[in-house]
Formats: C-alpha cells, structure tokens, sequence
C-alpha cells in the first residue's frame, strides 16, 4: 500500500511541474508540402523530408531551433541557431526576425505568407 501512495504522488508531482503548451492547433509537428515563392516559382516538397516542430515558445526548423510568437493573424520567428541554406529549404528568408500572415491554420493544415513565399504544410 505503501509503494502505491508513493508512486501515486511521484506521478501527479512529475505532472504537476510540466509546462502546459497553449499553442492551440499551432502545436504539433508539421510536414512543409508546397512553397510557393513570391516570383512564381513553385517548389513541391511532399517527397523531401522538411519539417517545422512547434512546442511551448519554441521552434525546431529542420537542425535549426528558435523561439516563435503567434499574435492574431501572425507568426513572428526569431531564429537562435542559423543556417541559411536549411532555412531557405524550409521557406525562411530571414531567420533573425521573420513575419508571416497566417493565412489558414486548422488541426490538420497550415498556410503561412511571407513577403518571400506562402508555405502549405500538413499536420504531421
């Protein structure tokens, strides 16, 4: 009975300390399918494996993390750790401070607008 008391009390204590993520239909992991760049060109990425993870305050785009903020109809990026090729891979022009409109966000998809591109993806 013991070891069940104590073992009831580890779990509620490992839960009470885990931070809530609030990031609503933001939160997940997403799978970049389509860029659609600002001079018309297109590029369709369902094949290749481009991914943007979205947790608390943080984001992981490709190798490269930062911190996010999504205000109303906007999705403001602050990339910490850069590499400008992986980023424009995923559709990210400017990794110290980039703005997109959201322009649809649901469960299960996504479409960002930037003055560089409009980026589809689905829920992973």
């Amino acid at each position: 009975m013991k070891k069940i008391i104590i073992a009831l009390l580890v779990a509620v204590t490992i839960t009470a300390c885990q931070k809530e993520d609030d990031n609503g239909d933001l939160g997940g992991f997403w799978k970049l399918l389509k860029i659609e760049k600002s001079d018309g060109e297109t590029i369709d990425t369902k094949e290749a494996s481009l991914f943007w993870r979205v947790q608390l305050d943080l984001i992981q785009i490709g190798d490269c993390y930062g911190r996010f903020r999504h205000t109303g109809d906007s999705l403001f990026i602050q990339m910490i750790d850069i590499a400008p090729a992986i980023l424009k891979e995923h559709g990210i022009e400017n990794p110290a401070n980039e703005r997109f409109a959201v322009e649809h966000l649901s469960r299960k998809s996504m479409t960002l607008k930037s003055d560089y591109a409009r980026l589809r993806f689905r829920k992973f």
